[in-house]
């Protein structure tokens, strides 16, 4: 049984790596041009800080374990919270609320126009490399490398 986990788990493993990291994926990540940066005013800011959800949160777990031979083998109680700044958290789009803003980009050859809500800053007419069009994932920038431009 133990050989079984073993070779699956490698299995898993070797699937995972041999994904391609998001920022080289060609199907869903594109060069684009800057077209319109929306920068999000106070007002804004402390409107959006006051209509989102609480970044606190408290968990509560109770768990009773039975000995072999007629012992008793204990009880846990745990508890749990998280509170705070979860802005560097790579699962959830940036917020207006930290200070994200809107950029509107325009990917080569090509009319569409998307919009990306990032933490970074840019000017209208630069160079971006920018997710669009994953299924579970949102827009978002990527750095260029070395030799990447839009020509």
């Amino acid at each position: 049984m133990k050989k079984f986990f073993a070779a699956t788990s490698l299995v898993l493993l070797a699937a995972c790596q041999s994904a391609p990291k998001l920022e080289n994926d060609a199907r869903y990540v594109r060069l684009a041009i800057v077209v319109d940066e929306h920068e999000f005013t106070e007002v804004e800011r402390k409107q959006a800080e006051a209509n989102r959800p609480s970044d606190s949160g408290v968990g509560v777990g109770l768990s009773v374990g039975v000995g072999t031979g007629g012992g008793f083998g204990g009880v846990m109680l745990g508890m749990g919270s998280t509170m705070g700044d979860r802005r560097d958290s790579r699962d959830e789009p940036p917020q207006v609320a930290y200070g994200a803003n809107r950029f509107t980009v325009q990917p080569l050859d090509s009319k569409e126009r998307i919009e990306v809500m990032s933490y970074e800053r840019y000017k209208v007419g630069d160079c971006v490399k920018v997710l669009v069009g994953h299924p579970t994932e949102f827009p978002r920038f990527f750095e260029l490398k070395p030799g990447e431009r839009c020509e």
